[in-house]
């Protein structure tokens, strides 16, 4: 290890820094499920960006109160271009840019939580908490129902919504269905229906779980967990992957 010097108040400020940042994604999560409407989206990632920009400053020594003001070594630059470019990928967001594999650690687009219907720009609209509505339009059209049991504080649920439900091949399958979502970790009775719902269909209250039934709420196909490969999935949209006996 190398020795203890300078360099670890450094890394104990940027690690000051990196806590401020973690601390949104939990205050998002209680927001999420309280319905407070304060830590959305765009202002976590507005604080990231901040959050970003100001450890870049710091590495730079523009807080600094000592004159002459420090030699910066190299390393110390390298780290603040890093974090300058990160706030600028996070800073595509803001403009309603998907981040990938960041997207599990925010809230959902505005707009994709609701009371009654769903949806994100460019992508399907989902009904929310209304497994009853969904199954009275399955059976007016004809339809089987796309059940996806999440969470608001989930983040395999947020990365399956940003990153696999918007491919191509996945949406074209997803549009056969009535598409419901439904929480099960909020306040409230509704919730603990919805959490009890799916334990008493496929025996297991795990998120996220998503499964296919027909008009009548009969199960027909069911997929546990989250998945990085599309064929896995369109498996199971297809119901090639039948619910097993219980």
């Amino acid at each position: 290890l190398p020795r203890s010097g300078s360099w670890l108040q450094s890394v104990k400020v940027m690690m000051g820094f990196v806590e401020v940042a973690t601390a949104m994604k939990f205050l998002a999560n209680a927001d999420m499920v309280l319905q407070w409407g304060i830590f959305t989206r765009d202002v976590v990632l507005g604080v990231w960006v901040v959050v970003a920009v100001a450890a870049a400053a710091w590495l730079v020594g523009a807080f600094t109160r000592a004159r002459p003001r420090p030699r910066v070594p190299l390393l110390q630059w390298g780290v603040a271009a890093g974090c300058l470019l990160i706030a600028a990928h996070l800073g595509r967001g803001l403009g309603g840019a998907r981040l990938g594999e960041l997207e599990s650690f925010l809230p959902p687009p505005e707009g994709a939580i609701l009371a009654g219907t769903a949806t994100v720009d460019g992508e399907l609209s989902w009904l929310v908490n209304d497994y009853p509505g969904a199954l009275q339009q399955a059976r007016a059209e004809g339809k089987d129902v796309l059940v996806d049991f999440t969470g608001y504080t989930c983040t395999n649920c947020r990365w399956m919504e940003a990153n696999m439900f918007p491919r191509p091949e996945i949406t074209r399958e997803m549009e056969r269905y009535i598409r419901v979502r439904l929480y099960t970790d909020g306040q409230g009775e509704l919730f603990r229906r919805q959490q009890q719902l799916e334990l008493d269909l496929f025996g297991t209250v795990a998120l996220p779980y998503y499964a296919i039934v027909d008009s009548l709420g009969t199960p027909q196909s069911e997929f546990l967990g989250m998945t990085r490969s599309t064929e896995e999935f369109l498996a199971f949209l297809r119901k090639d992957t039948p619910v097993a006996l219980r």
